[in-house]
C-alpha cells in the first residue's frame, strides 16, 4: 500500500514537472517572440529614420526666385569758356542690366528627429540671401578734347547707374516668389513624413509662410 502510494506520488510529480516544463517552454517562447518583435520594431524604426533623414537631405538644395531688370542710364556735362560762348560737351548712355536673386539655402535648415514618437521637428528656417548682380554696357560715348572723361569719373557714372537699377527692383514681390517656392518645399516634406506615418512639428514656420503670402 505504502509503494502503491509511493508511485503515485511520484508519477504526480513528474506529471507535474513535465506541466511546468511545457509552461516554461511557452511562456520562453512568448518573450522570445516579443523580444524579437521588439527588436524588429526597433530595427524598422531606425530604417524609417534612416530613410527619412536621406530623403530630408536629398530635398535639401537651393530656393531661389529671380527677376532680371534693365534700364538706360545716360549722363552729360559741359565745360564752358569765354562767357559761354564755347562749350564742350561729353555724355554717356548705358545700358544698365541686373539680376535680383533671393534664396534660401535649405541645407541650413535645422531638423532633429524623434524616433520614439515619430515626430519630424524643424527647429529653424534658413534666413534669406539677397543678392543683386549689376553688369553695363557702354551703348554710347561722346566726349571732345577739351572736356574728356577721367577714368573716376566714369567708375562714379557706373555706380550711379547702380544705384540707380537696385531703386527700382521690386523686393518685395521677389520676396513672395522666393517663399512661395520655400512653402512647396515644406509641404514635400510633409508628404513624405505622411507616407511613413510620421508627423511633422515646425513651429508655426508653416502657418507663418501662409500668412505672409496672403498678405
Amino acid at each position: 500500500m505504502v509503494f502503491h502510494i509511493f508511485f503515485l506520488n511520484l508519477a504526480k510529480i513528474q506529471r507535474m514537472k513535465r506541466i511546468l516544463g511545457f509552461t516554461a517552454g511557452i511562456i520562453v517562447g512568448i518573450l522570445l517572440t516579443l523580444l524579437y518583435m521588439e527588436r524588429q520594431k526597433n530595427q524598422a524604426i531606425r530604417i524609417q529614420s534612416h530613410t527619412l533623414l536621406e530623403n530630408i537631405k536629398q530635398m535639401n538644395k537651393m530656393v531661389v526666385a529671380e527677376a532680371y531688370y534693365d534700364e538706360v542710364y545716360s549722363y552729360n556735362d559741359s565745360d564752358k569758356y569765354l562767357f559761354d560762348l564755347l562749350e564742350f560737351d561729353k555724355n554717356v548712355i548705358l545700358l544698365v542690366k541686373a539680376k535680383a536673386q533671393i534664396s534660401y539655402d535649405l541645407s541650413q535648415m535645422k531638423v532633429e528627429l524623434d524616433s520614439v514618437h515619430k515626430i519630424i521637428k524643424i527647429t529653424e528656417l534658413p534666413k534669406e540671401q539677397i543678392e543683386i548682380f549689376p553688369s553695363i554696357q557702354y551703348y554710347d560715348l561722346q566726349q571732345s578734347t577739351m572736356n574728356q572723361f577721367t577714368k573716376e569719373e566714369l567708375n562714379e557714372v557706373n555706380r550711379k547707374a547702380i544705384e540707380q537699377i537696385k531703386e527700382h527692383i521690386h523686393l518685395s514681390e521677389l520676396r513672395l516668389k522666393a517663399k512661395k517656392q520655400l512653402l512647396e518645399n515644406l509641404q514635400n516634406l510633409y508628404i513624405l513624413s505622411k507616407i511613413y506615418g510620421w508627423k511633422v512639428e515646425d513651429n508655426h514656420f508653416m502657418q507663418n509662410l501662409k500668412l505672409d503670402l496672403l498678405q
